[in-house]
């Protein structure tokens, strides 16, 4: 996708433990489309930087990451499907400079580089298995043997981009997902590539939904929210206000689980984590309604919660 001239542009998440050569595949993914120095970087500390490296090179590529914080993973989100980034011109007061720009971008780290479900729904995660030691080699050989092959491997994806550019017109998916002209533009290079048809969307749908349950995994509230409706005597669903469920679930939790950062401290809070949960607990089977109860000066939120692998079908899982 990186060869095609405009985006949306999957987020490449390469993860792996110590020793998997994270950083040396990221380096050569990077050479081969887009050999800018520098070739891995470390995060920018704020927008503005974010968005001047995106104007001066065309993948993006950063480096050893634990965790992103919230603006970063926004800020990536719009850099992978198109967004405006404003800032403030140097030495101005009221000047503005804006930056119209869409990256193919690369990331690696550790587990749960990303844990936002908008990054994740827009991100490839792929894991790397360690190297044993009797497998190891000096990078100066590896980078002898890269610069060898880099004609032959830029001119496999120069056919597959071909072919994509010739049969693209006449591809068409069955569904629509997030990233569909991703989907469509690799399903139209299938025949350059060795694939069989459909071999891409398959292997994708199945790397989203790894996703998913990944990023349920490393959510409190999203365990919480599980366990809520498939305890024992839960019969499968609950209801109840914002309040009432910011209650429900902060019920016999300890004051360290309370005070942990990513705990919400209110129901306003736990309503926009839940909105983003939603996709993954979709996927799991739970379906959360965000809906109101009530006329007039009486009216009021009410969450319904269901496990549809217990109670059924829930029907498109309303607006939550």
């Amino acid at each position: 996708m990186a060869l095609r001239s405009r985006g949306p542009y999957p987020v490449l998440i390469l993860q792996g433990e110590a020793g998997s050569a994270k950083s040396t595949a990221t380096k050569t993914l990077k050479a081969l489309i887009d050999p800018t120095r520098p070739m891995v970087r470390a995060l920018p500390r704020s927008e503005r930087d974010l968005a001047i490296a995106a104007d001066g090179c065309w993948v993006l590529a950063f480096d050893n990451l634990s965790g992103l914080p919230t603006w970063t993973s926004d800020a990536l989100c719009r850099l992978s499907t198109g967004g405006g980034f404003a800032t403030r011109a140097l030495y101005t007061d009221d000047e503005e400079h804006v930056f119209d720009l869409t990256r193919p971008v690369i990331l690696n780290g550790l587990d749960a580089i990303a844990t936002r479900q908008d990054l994740i729904t827009r991100g490839l995660i792929i894991r790397l298995e360690p190297i044993g030691e009797e497998e190891r080699r000096d990078e100066s050989e590896i980078w002898t043997e890269f610069e060898a092959a880099r004609p032959s491997l830029l001119g496999a994806l120069l056919d597959a981009a071909s072919s994509a550019l010739k049969r693209e017109p006449s591809t068409h998916l069955a569904s629509k997902p997030r990233l569909a002209d991703f989907m469509t533009w690799v399903s139209a290079a299938e025949p350059a590539l060795g694939w069989k048809p459909g071999t891409f969307v398959a292997a994708y749908e199945a790397n989203a939904a790894f996703a998913l349950r990944m990023s349920l995994d490393g959510s409190a509230v999203a365990q919480a929210v599980i366990d809520l409706v498939r305890r024992p005597n839960a019969e499968g669903s609950w209801e109840g206000t914002p309040t009432a469920l910011f209650k429900e679930i902060n019920y016999g939790k300890s004051p360290q689980d309370r005070a942990d950062k990513a705990w919400p401290k209110n129901p306003q809070v736990l309503s926009r984590k839940l909105t983003l949960l939603a996709a993954a607990l979709r996927a799991e089977g739970i379906d959360i309604t965000d809906t109101t109860v009530g006329r007039d000066t009486a009216k009021q939120r009410w969450v319904v919660i269901r496990d549809t692998s217990v109670i059924g079908d829930a029907g498109d899982g309303g607006n939550a």
